[in-house]
């Protein structure tokens, strides 16, 4: 009834039929075909990889040159304001100041550029900028002072000036500076306390420079002028260095540089009487311009004018003032001061 076969098979006696030799051309190329797949798959794997490999370093690579580029563009600017070329060093320093918002080395030197040429505003407004940014800087605390006092604005001026001398109690310029304009604002004690404290703190440097400068300003004005504007340097409270200074300018004829130092001590020292005296001198006796005559003179009456109400006991200043109201034809005021002058000789 059955197979030889079909018995094998009903009484578990069934072999599997031998494989084949060789594999038939379809399963060969479904094989090759999926280890292509896999090569290729691999391949776009590693792809891949180095895509993003290659992506990370170039960000890495900006990133790095971004940071570069902003001190990049700092060191350059210094270079150009070194060389005097402030427009191009301003454009540096403005790029520097966009890449790296707190870099407030780039806002001073913009600040200073600014100055130069003269555009005030500007200049206080990088000065502010610098200052948000690092508030803990006595020079750029004085520079603001200084633009405040010029704007009049007297107030803002002292709270710089006490910044700046809180950050460095030993600077001289921060001590005359909160002298100056506190005698300006009339608050005269305590501007007197600022400047003996400058003097105080500067002197035993600016003595020793003053003493060598005045052994040499009459053989040698010019040397002797530089040192004596080092002493002022160290000591701006120095009144002799001031005193000496101008007489060096005088005797190699720098009238006007004379005046200048003479104009300077008496905004620094006010209640001081000489600096009128000696101003009084040089505005009658050494401005010559024709032209402008009539405006020294009437310099050198106010000059002499403040001398006399700051040492009314100087009998000398009566007399010297007296001459010049003559040859102004103001022979009432000339006649007045000759009278008192002899008053007081005669009380001696």
């Amino acid at each position: 009834m059955w197979s030889e076969t079909e018995s094998n098979r009903r009484h578990g006696d069934f072999q599997s039929p031998a494989l084949p030799t060789e594999l038939p051309d379809h399963f060969v190329k479904d094989i090759t075909y999926l280890f292509c797949g896999l090569n290729m798959s691999i391949k776009n794997l590693i792809k891949i990889i180095i895509y993003i490999l290659i992506i990370s370093f170039f960000k890495i690579e900006i990133f790095g040159r971004s940071e570069y580029n902003w001190t990049y563009n700092l060191e350059k600017g210094k270079k150009q304001y070194d060389a005097k070329m402030y427009d191009d060093a301003t454009d540096s320093l403005k790029m520097a100041l966009k890449k790296n918002s707190r870099c407030f080395e780039a806002a001073n030197m913009l600040a200073y550029i600014f100055l130069i040429k003269k555009d005030l505003f500007s200049a206080e407004q990088y000065f502010l900028i610098s200052l948000e940014i690092n508030n803990n800087q006595p020079d750029i605390h004085m520079s603001t002072g200084e633009l405040d006092e010029f704007f009049l604005r007297d107030d803002s001026a002292v709270s710089h000036y006490k910044k700046s001398l809180s950050i460095n109690s030993a600077n001289p310029k921060a001590l005359i500076s909160l002298a100056r304009i506190l005698y300006k604002k009339g608050e005269n004690i305590e501007a007197e306390k600022y400047f003996n404290l400058c003097n105080s703190s500067g002197i035993a440097d600016s003595e020793k420079i003053y003493n060598a400068a005045e052994d040499m300003r009459k053989k040698n004005p010019l040397n002797a002028s530089l040192e004596f504007k080092r002493a002022i340097e160290i000591n701006p409270a120095h009144i002799a260095a001031y005193i000496g200074l101008a007489d060096s300018y005088r005797a190699l004829g720098q009238y006007d540089d004379a005046a200048e130092v003479m104009e300077t001590l008496k905004k620094n020292k006010p209640d001081n009487p000489f600096p009128y005296i000696y101003l009084g001198n040089i505005y009658f006796n050494n401005k010559p311009d024709m032209k402008r005559r009539k405006y020294f003179i009437n310099l050198s009456i106010a000059n002499y004018e403040k001398a006399i109400k700051l040492a009314p006991e100087n009998i000398d200043l009566y007399f010297q003032l007296a001459d010049i109201y003559k040859q102004t034809k103001d022979l009432d005021r000339a006649n007045e001061l000759i009278k008192i002058g002899e008053e007081l000789m005669q009380k001696r």
